[in-house]
């Protein structure tokens, strides 16, 4: 069987907190006595960069009368297909302390069924690695404090200076380069004019929010102001435009540059102008030697193959230089009980062109059964960290850190059944690909769990459940769901970079959007629970906390901690059977507090919608916060809306008068709709507002309306691994 010792070993470690692990590395290391005990009756093979060779069985860790450990890992499974006993029992590859370069995929197939790949015990954690290294030694000043070496190979986006991601040249410069940066964050440049004005688009912003007839040609380019594109510029094709709309923001390569205009090879997916105050009308521009003028920086020269940065003073001498140059390190296809244990992963590349796509991924997953990853580290990624298509199941991914991700640190397709997702630290995801990024995207039909995770540094959404083909009501039996979102630490996202999401934020395809959207088939079968959100901003709006788009149903939203959000608390943006239940609020932002259906969502139509906000607790600390907003609407089943605790922390009393739906009053709201009959106004004791810990006193009058209190100081304190 699969579940074999290894595996039922690692996976408690992986949730211990005890003296057995070491606390000085992310994620810890086992214990490496308890691994080799679990491990002794398997088929054991050892590969080591150092000391290895390809030529020898691989059945001893060191060498030894003419015998000893692989050297590569490629030679290494190659080695292993040809010795090895038998692929019903399990065999476990040992891999040794040192770098291991991987330049193309491996791939492990249906004569590699239950293997695991280990790292060895008592060793440093194994690098493996999709990087060219330059030693910091072979740089050489070129002028001021800018250094220059040559390179073997391609350009990459992706470049390391140790474990710190170099940016490419750009203006405007960072305010300070740190290592770990977000290259959407500012300062900006803006446009100044589009290429085609009209009355339905144009600069100055009809509508405000969105522009609906904007010209195909003004996703060609745009003109800019005096100043911010030099003419001077030697090689401008060399450069990108980095150009912001609304909830994305996309690269556009420079073809030329033509007075005040400039042009782009292939147009952009949106026009420029479709969102004038969410986009702010930023640029910047990359990758221009001429904007090479900072720490941090760096530009590469295909063509002379020469790479320029700018270090931190001494930084060299101490530090190499790494240029990602591999999109995958391991493909797993049409196999079964793959493991992954205490390995480091780093560095991968992208494609030119990459967009919604999650691929290529530095670990993909096709057709997979029985997989796991435990114990790992993922960092310097380039795209996509883990990616699951074509039907993957039975997989978990448990107890590894990911660091500073291009783009999605695991994403999952639709067609994913029984995938766990357990107990990981992720921390700055996003970092290049800004088309709706996450840590977390899956996407599944059957028992998609994720849980005790930690999530922080994202301009976008923390994660994100769906966009994918949706369901019918009754797809699963009632208290059955296809996703369970509980006990995450989702905090620190948006950065005020883009627009429109959720910590968790979950939708159906784009079927469900529209006047011709139905309820029929949009059902996503979602349960959040006992989740801490907090901390969001947005450049213009729109950093809520839990976030259900274009119509998508059967999302159950409760007993969740949601504070401090530049945005709503909830969000059910059309949809059925939609349920907000026993949350622990506080709300600061001057938006709503609660999100529902508007003729935006419907394309100028208000779709049907139901759902229920019940036992909530509404600590309101902004004077204009209000609980719906003025474009918020139902016409066909008035909210169920009752036994909820709301109270204004203020001084300005007369927020009670139209803080509730229309402006309504208090009073006016209960007798025109018959809700919130049994709900009260008044301070609802939670136990440490400055300390943010919003259990329910004892004496609270939400406990004495039947409002449970939720205790999620361990979800904050204890999620992820590290």
């Amino acid at each position: 069987m699969w579940k074999n010792a290894l595996c039922l070993l690692v996976t408690f470690i992986c949730f211990l907190r005890g003296s057995t692990l070491s606390q000085k590395l992310c994620p810890p290391r086992p214990d490496e006595d308890l691994i080799f005990r679990a491990t002794f009756a398997h088929d054991r093979f050892y590969v080591d960069v150092e000391h290895g060779n390809d030529n020898w069985n691989g059945r001893i860790s060191f060498p030894a009368d003419g015998e000893g450990p692989f050297k590569t890992l490629s030679g290494a499974i190659d080695g292993i297909r040809k010795s090895r006993t038998s692929v019903r029992k399990r065999a476990t590859l040992f891999v040794r302390s040192g770098n291991y370069f991987v330049s193309k995929p491996i791939v492990l197939d249906a004569r590699d069924k239950y293997l695991s790949l280990v790292g060895y015990p008592g060793d440093e954690r194994p690098l493996l690695s999709g990087a060219h290294k330059i030693s910091g030694k072979n740089f050489e000043p070129f002028n001021q404090n800018v250094f220059v070496a040559s390179i073997n190979g391609k350009c990459s986006n992706h470049i390391f200076l140790g474990r710190k991601r170099l940016v490419r040249a750009r203006k405007p410069n960072l305010r300070r380069w740190t290592g770990q940066d977000m290259t959407g964050q500012g300062p900006y440049l803006k446009i100044k004019h589009m290429f085609h004005n009209s009355f339905g688009c144009n600069r100055k912003g009809s509508g405000g929010f969105r522009q609906e007839e904007c010209h195909w040609g003004n996703k060609n380019g745009f003109e800019f102001k005096k100043g911010d594109i030099d003419h001077k510029w030697s090689n401008p094709e060399t450069g990108n435009i980095l150009v912001f709309h609304a909830w994305t923001a996309e690269r556009g390569n420079i073809k030329s540059v033509v007075g005040n205009h400039v042009n782009f090879t292939s147009s952009l997916r949106s026009p420029i102008g479709n969102h004038p105050k969410p986009s702010g009308w930023r640029y910047i521009i990359e990758h221009i030697f001429e904007e090479l003028d900072t720490t941090g920086e760096y530009f590469c020269d295909e063509k002379r193959k020469l790479l320029f940065i700018i270090p931190p003073s001494e930084a060299l001498k101490h530090e190499d230089v790494f240029i990602s140059s591999t999109r995958t390190l391991f493909i797993v296809q049409n196999t079964k009980g793959i493991e992954f244990v205490d390995l480091e992963f780093r560095h991968s590349n992208d494609r030119a062109k990459v967009k919604y796509n999650p691929r290529p991924a530095l670990l993909e997953f096709n057709k997979a059964d029985v997989a796991s990853i435990y114990h790992c580290a993922f960092s310097n990624v380039g795209h996509t960290a883990i990616f699951l298509y074509n039907s993957s199941t039975n997989v978990k991914i448990a107890g590894n850190s990911f660091y500073n991700i291009g783009y999605i640190a695991i994403s999952t397709s639709s067609g994913t059944r029984n995938l766990l997702i357990r107990r990981n630290t992720f921390e700055g995801c996003g970092v290049w690909n800004m088309f709706q990024p996450s840590c977390i995207h899956v996407r599944g039909m059957k028992k998609i769990i994720v849980k005790e995770n930690r999530i922080s540094y994202t301009p976008y959404a923390g994660m994100r459940i769906g966009s994918q083909q949706t369901f019918k009501q009754d797809y699963v039996r009632e208290g059955e769901y296809v996703f369970y979102i509980e006990k995450n630490d989702v905090r620190n996202y948006g950065l005020g970079i883009l627009n429109d999401f959720g910590g968790i934020y979950l939708s159906p395809n784009v079927a469900c959007s529209g006047p011709e959207a139905t309820s029929t088939f949009c059902h996503l079968h979602a349960r959040v629970a006992f989740n801490t959100i907090h901390h969001s901003s947005a450049y213009y709006y729109g950093a809520h906390g839990i976030y259900g788009d274009l119509a998508v149903s059967s999302l159950t939203v409760e007993k969740n901690w949601l504070y401090n959000l530049d945005g709503a608390a909830v969000v059910f943006l059309c949809g059925k059977r939609n349920f907000a239940l026993n949350n622990m609020i506080y709300h600061i932002d001057k938006s709503r507090v609660l999100g529902t259906c508007s003729v935006i969502a419907g394309r100028g139509v208000l779709l049907k919608q139901d759902l229920t906000f019940k036992k909530n607790v509404i600590f309101v600390s902004n004077v204009y916060a209000r609980m719906w907003r003025p474009l918020d609407e139902w016409i066909y089943d008035v909210p169920q809306v009752d036994g909820n605790v709301y109270y204004f922390s203020h001084e300005n009393s007369s927020q009670v008068f139209d803080f509730f739906p229309k402006y309504k009053s208090w009073n006016e709201w209960k007798s025109s709709t018959f809700n919130d009959l049994r709900s009260v106004i008044d301070n609802p004791q939670y136990w440490n507002l400055a300390g943010k810990d919003y259990r329910l006193k004892r004496t609270s009058v939400a406990r004495q309306i039947g409002i449970q209190s939720v205790d999620l100081r361990k979800v904050r304190s204890r999620s992820g691994i590290c």
